[in-house]
């Protein structure tokens, strides 16, 4: 049933975030995925990614957070079509603007994935994050 390994690859791909697991994370991307990340305050003009950013981005990610975890709270897959909404908190792991290493950003995002054969083709984040202090 493609509902449920739609479900399963999505956990798979936050399970994948949260251990930093470069490989397992890739593993569940199209060659010709496109994602997209409208503004916010990390990226005010937002952001548009192939793979090979996508992975650029991800392995540079590791070096300013220590942990990140996301809380799912909704989860709904079609055939070919996923949305979440997630409350995700990253603790710092360099000097990030007014932040220090250990404070901890907040953020509240809508993700939507299209798939193709099994893999993720399509990705929009919409990420609301709390006032940094």
């Amino acid at each position: 049933m493609p509902q449920d390994s739609n479900r399963e690859l999505i956990l798979s791909y936050y399970k994948a975030l949260e251990a930093g697991d470069g490989d397992a994370l890739f593993a569940l991307y199209d060659r010709a995925v496109v994602q997209t990340e409208w503004p916010n305050p990390l990226k005010p003009r937002g952001d548009r990614r192939g793979l090979e950013k996508l992975r650029a981005d991800f392995e540079r990610a590791k070096g300013v957070l220590r942990s990140q975890t996301y809380d799912i709270k909704t989860l709904l897959c079609t055939d070919d079509y996923a949305a979440v909404e997630a409350t995700w908190e990253g603790v710092v792991a360099i000097p990030l603007g007014k932040l220090v290493p250990g404070d901890v950003m907040t953020a509240h995002i809508a993700t939507f994935f299209t798939f193709r054969d099994g893999r993720i083709v399509n990705q929009r984040n919409y990420d609301c994050f709390e006032p940094f202090r």
